[in-house]
């Protein structure tokens, strides 16, 4: 082949001479290739055969591979600076002046506290105001996973990767403390095992055994009430787009998922038995509302709201500030956003935004004020993350942690996903729980002072799938929850 300028502007001249007699197998492959894209969104769109099988294959492969390359570890983070023998004694610290006078309930899981649960860690532990432990509930996920099977039913079906293991892919994540001590416990599936991701819910006994489980898409963070009933998020599964009133109700628009089946947030009631006392369809209240735009950004569009927490308002509240006692405050991390939810009937009365941003755990805390996590509204140096405290009254804000004064040690503490909080009994304190740090602190919120410091740390020298690190460290793992023991209702 002559490579010369000559031979390679003949050609060129040559072709642009003759382009028009390409014009036809030109124009076929471009309608070819135009229909075929055309097909390919409208299968996609209204999730037509082959698009099921072909994304349920790569969905497979992708699982398949994740979960064959994993280790067995549990929620771990990593190795921390303490010494395996030094362990226990490091995870509580006392920072203030205030002596601790509350029982605290510390959330764990698998490979957690194995020192106390030598099976499979515990499920919980309660720690003394003298920080002893006063007492465990073992993880017992063989009894939970024949509940979780005895439970199942047709009303709420699980698409599960072909390596699906209860025992290691689905973890605790929500624990709320019953008066006769047992536990409310939400569970939540690893990431690409489980359709969808909420596992549901079980009561547990005090000694780690499931008294009922229902495997109901049930998330997050649940709240036992004072009577024995419970809020718990939850969801259903919608199929295709949602319709949104764009201009009006004669002329809506659509929402649409990538997966054509989005999550539809719900507000459940539970008896102290298990049952279904009442549910709200969240996204129906958000569509039925003058707030329905915080819906419209696009980002993850199969997930609008993510309903993360509920809280039943108190009696101190006042109806000037768009609530009465009894009325339900709900915690959207996707708006950016929480609402305040009619008790009777179930429709939004006041959506609250801020400068906080993908927050969780809103609660209310008194009068007109609520606490939150809030993700990422606080500065860099300090760390994103932060307990705020807002006044609906008159939109005030105040970062209460972190502070000028906090300890080096808990400086720049954040968490991009998950973070709760706690009240005290007292109203006065606060636990503060950076989840993916593995640490807790106790604030006081009359000035933000760092009273108690909690960290993750668990002994693994026993379990091989972990580095020789095993041997001399202690390990760090997720903190979802450090709550206070609420005694007097017993």
């Amino acid at each position: 082949f002559d490579n010369s300028d000559d031979e390679r502007q003949h050609g060129l001249t040559r072709y642009a001479t003759n382009w028009w007699r390409h014009l036809p197998a030109f124009m076929f492959v471009a309608a070819v290739a135009m229909a075929s894209f055309a097909v390919g969104v409208f299968v996609v769109r209204y999730d037509l055969p082959p698009y099921s099988t072909i994304s349920d294959g790569l969905k497979t492969i992708r699982t398949v591979r994740d979960t064959t390359e994993a280790v067995d570890d549990g929620r771990f983070i990593g190795f921390s600076d303490v010494r395996l023998e030094d362990a226990s004694e490091n995870r509580i610290r006392s920072m203030g002046d205030d002596a601790r006078s509350d029982s605290v309930l510390w959330y764990g899981g698998r490979f957690q506290f194995m020192d106390l649960c030598p099976e499979w860690g515990c499920l919980a532990v309660e720690f003394g105001a003298d920080g002893e432990v006063a007492h465990v509930y073992p993880l017992r996920p063989d009894a939970l996973e024949q509940a979780a099977a005895d439970a199942a039913t047709d009303e709420f079906p699980y698409e599960l990767a072909l390596t699906f293991s209860f025992a290691r892919d689905v973890y605790p994540i929500g624990i709320s403390r019953y008066p006769n001590g047992e536990l409310l416990v939400v569970f939540h599936t690893e990431i690409g095992t489980s359709f969808p991701f909420g596992a549901g819910a079980a009561r547990i006994d005090r000694d780690g055994y499931p008294v009922w489980f229902r495997q109901d898409y049930s998330h997050h963070w649940p709240q036992v009430e004072e009577d024995g009933s419970a809020l718990t998020p939850g969801i259903s599964v919608g199929s295709g787009p949602i319709p949104f009133p764009f201009k009006s109700a004669d002329n809506p628009t659509e929402l649409h998922c990538d997966t054509n089946e989005p999550y539809m947030d719900t507000v459940n009631i539970i008896d102290g038995d298990g049952r279904l006392v009442e549910s709200i369809n969240l996204m129906d209240a958000l569509l039925d509302s003058p707030f329905a735009f915080v819906l419209q950004p696009r980002h993850s569009s199969c997930d609008r709201i993510h309903l993360n927490f509920i809280d039943r308002i108190g009696d101190d509240a006042d109806g000037a500030w768009g609530m009465s006692p009894g009325d339900l405050v709900v915690s959207m991390r996707r708006p950016n956003a929480f609402a305040i939810l009619d008790q009777e009937s179930g429709g939004i009365k006041r959506l609250v935004r801020g400068s906080f941003f993908q927050q969780h755990a809103v609660q209310h805390l008194e009068g007109s004020r609520f606490l939150m996590f809030d993700n990422y509204g606080s500065g860099i140096v300090r760390g994103r993350s932060r307990l705020l405290m807002i006044d609906l009254a008159d939109g005030q804000e105040t970062t209460i942690f972190p502070n000028d004064d906090a300890p080096e040690s808990v400086r720049g503490l954040s968490t991009a996903i998950y973070g709760k909080i706690d009240i005290s009994p007292d109203r006065r304190r606060a636990m503060v729980v950076f989840t993916r740090k593995g640490v807790a602190v106790e604030v006081r919120l009359s000035d933000g002072e760092v009273l108690n410091v909690f960290r993750s740390l668990h002994d693994v020298s026993g379990l091989e799938q972990f580095s020789d690190e095993r041997a001399t460290q202690s390990a760090l793992f997720h903190m979802f929850g450090l709550d206070y023991v609420h005694n007097e209702r017993e």
